[in-house]
């Protein structure tokens, strides 16, 4: 079952009444309407981005991800990653992307 980062960063395309299901379902490997997922990189790279229907392969129902972004379509994934970059930048003054998502607080 997959994670959430309790720092969700969403699509402005994404309505808000549509959110929670969202989760819900990608959380129990449910067919939705296709969306775009960032997620935390297990190697050296620093996020990934899958196409939702990947999470419906078995590989992804038994190795769980931490999911830190969900976008409407690719386009709004990369938006996200933008700004997840920009906000590490400010803040840290580097690119280190996990490290700045594991200690945020705010």
């Amino acid at each position: 079952m997959h994670k959430f980062y309790k720092y969700l960063y969403w699509d402005e395309k994404i309505p808000e009444k549509k959110r929670e299901r969202i989760k819900w379902r990608l959380k129990v490997s449910k067919r939705d309407f296709p969306c775009y997922v960032l997620t935390l990189n297990e190697g050296e790279d620093q996020l990934d981005i899958y196409n939702s229907l990947v999470f419906l392969q078995s590989y992804f129902r038994e190795n769980s991800k931490l999911i830190v972004g969900i976008a409407a379509d690719y386009a709004g994934a990369v938006e996200i990653v933008t700004q997840i970059a920009a906000d590490c930048y400010a803040k840290n003054k580097n690119a280190d992307l996990k490290k700045y998502l594991a200690m945020r607080t705010e």
